[in-house]
């Protein structure tokens, strides 16, 4: 990289990211709205609540730093109304952490399993036309964003193109590697289960 980000570049980054991420859901969603009982769809919805919840907890990161930039402050009135409609949707975060993110449990009561004891009307999108909307006030909020901060962002922009990708440690390439590698895992697991069943 060029030059060091600043802390305002770093968030426009990643609420950008995030906002192009749900673009090409609700690219995939538009495929699937006919068929809302799909499991495509709901990985799909899934993927929007996570995606939507980790833009507005960066949301307010940036918005912390409001204290120093008057410019972050008017963004945030600007936009107030997308993110007041967001938030009719009181449930969004629960759904997030007890639903999708943490192994169906309720941290908050003693890590429960949430299809025994969570409450059974849930206050989040659930249909097309839902996540469209909850996706369209983001989308709002990232264009004032990006008309506010135009410099920033357009600094910012040319210094993506300097980072490199993630690549994966060792990867299996080929479906001969991934039979071998199974069937030894399989042979291990069957081994265990052979020993545990000759002790008891």
């Amino acid at each position: 990289m060029t030059k060091k980000m600043t802390q305002i570049q770093e968030s426009i980054m990643i609420l950008c990211t995030l906002q192009a991420l749900l673009d090409e859901y609700r690219k995939c969603l538009y495929k699937e709205k006919k068929n809302e009982e799909s499991v495509i769809y709901n990985i799909i919805a899934n993927q929007i609540i996570l995606t939507v919840c980790s833009y507005l907890d960066e949301w307010e990161m940036f918005g912390k730093m409001g204290n120093k930039h008057q410019k972050i402050k008017e963004l945030r009135k600007i936009v107030k109304p997308a993110l007041k409609k967001i938030n009719e949707w009181s449930d969004l975060r629960y759904v997030r952490n007890s639903l999708i993110a943490h192994n169906h449990r309720i941290r908050k009561a003693n890590y429960s399993p949430v299809m025994l004891y969570s409450k059974r009307e849930l206050n989040c999108p659930n249909t097309f036309q839902d996540y469209k909307l909850l996706m369209g006030c983001i989308y709002l909020t990232k264009n004032v964003l990006k008309r506010l901060f135009k410099e920033e962002y357009n600094e910012m922009v040319p210094q993506l193109k300097n980072l490199d990708g993630f690549k994966a440690k060792s990867e299996i390439k080929t479906d001969k590697s991934y039979k071998i590698e199974l069937e030894m895992v399989t042979n291990q697991v069957q081994l265990n289960l052979d020993r545990y069943n000759s002790q008891n």
